[in-house]
């Protein structure tokens, strides 16, 4: 296929086309990237995906050119990963997780496949924490993933799981919305199903949820220990105080986590075990108040 097709077909994209063309532009687009990496590449210029995030958050546009749009932005990016830096140029992550408030689960699936792949990617961003805080102050995000965990098609339950996951991969804050007993409920129905899509999604949650209670044992303790130091020497300044309680209350995650059929037996080694120990001895010192 020669160049000038391909610009062609670019050009159908800019604002003004008639949109019958746009939608079979777009679907030209969605099949050509579907083809592979080397494809794809002939679509992945910043005017392709600045116009391609226009029609997928154009309020006057026909849904279904809406979401073909979206179609090709996740089959460029998942073939292109460093595009997803273009596309979050040009969608915010709240304009991407209002997707998943919508009814419309094409919709959903685009939106979390976005949301997923930029998370992935998210080593690729300079100011990914502003990304990152944005996607904490949206107090829909975490009750839509559970209802698509609890609702949702399988795909959708499946890659709901890998985003909670890559969230709690990405900061301790997610812990404790994600490790709360409603979803852990879910998970240990979920983890015994064998060989499901969404089962391998549900290992994939359980493991790096797992790999994050020695870490935070060891900043609970460690919190603690200052705070023993502290009183013990009359250190009372304001920091001293404080500092302990933003990271103890990380201590009910655990006691979840050991409560869930599903963590149990990864969270409870000999490792874990021996944290605990010294986590109770500091907690029983006689100076410790």
């Amino acid at each position: 296929v020669s160049g000038p097709v391909f610009a062609l077909i670019s050009s159908i994209l800019r604002k003004g086309e008639d949109d019958t063309t746009q939608l079979y532009a777009l679907r030209t687009i969605e099949n050509v990237c579907s083809q592979g990496s080397d494809w794809a590449a002939r679509f992945t210029s910043q005017e392709v995906i600045a116009n391609l995030c226009y029609i997928f958050k154009a309020v006057g546009k026909q849904e279904s050119i809406r979401l073909t749009a979206g179609s090709c932005l996740v089959r460029l990016v998942r073939f292109s990963p460093p595009s997803i830096q273009s596309v979050l140029d040009k969608l915010s992550f709240k304009d991407i997780t209002s997707g998943l408030a919508k009814e419309n689960p094409r919709e959903q699936q685009i939106s979390i496949n976005l949301l997923n792949m930029a998370m992935l990617g998210s080593h690729m961003f300079s100011n990914m924490g502003r990304h990152l805080v944005s996607l904490s102050e949206d107090k829909l995000l975490v009750p839509v993933l559970i209802s698509l965990v609890e609702q949702g098609s399988e795909v959708l339950r499946g890659k709901a799981f890998i985003l909670a996951a890559l969230l709690c991969r990405s900061g301790r804050r997610w812990l404790p919305v994600f490790c709360s007993g409603k979803l852990l409920s879910i998970v240990d129905r979920l983890a015994k199903e064998k060989g499901s899509y969404v089962q391998q999604c549900v290992e994939a949650f359980v493991q790096v949820v797992a790999s994050t209670v020695p870490g935070i044992l060891e900043t609970v303790a460690s919190d603690i220990q200052q705070q023993h130091n502290g009183k013990r020497h009359g250190q009372t300044g304001m920091a001293g105080r404080t500092h302990p309680k933003i990271n103890v209350h990380l201590f009910s995650v655990i006691l979840h986590l050991l409560g869930s059929f599903a963590f149990k037996k990864m969270v409870a080694n000999n490792r874990v075990l021996e944290q605990l120990v010294v986590f109770l001895k500091l907690v029983e010192s006689s100076a410790f108040q």
